[in-house]
């Protein structure tokens, strides 16, 4: 059975596996919610679907980033510890 430190190390590298991972998603989020607002401009038939999925992608993009950080703050909280 692993130790307490090895579980802990464990925790930490899945918590910063996360981290990136949240990281990564609120930047594919935002370059979808760019390629809305590209199409919103070229596409007027379309462009009140395009401008509110633009705004919704942006607002998960921030979301994403958001947890992203506050995992970050807690690893770097406990790592302290």
């Amino acid at each position: 059975m692993p130790s307490a430190e090895e579980q802990f190390q464990g925790l930490r590298e899945d918590l910063q596996q996360l981290i990136v991972y949240l990281h990564e998603r609120g930047d594919k989020t935002l370059a979808m919610s760019k390629r809305f607002e590209e199409h919103a401009r070229t596409d007027p038939a379309n462009r009140e679907f395009d401008q509110r999925q633009a705004t919704m992608l942006d607002y998960q993009h921030y979301v994403w980033h958001e947890i992203g950080n506050m995992v970050e703050k807690l690893v770097k909280k406990y790592d302290k510890a």
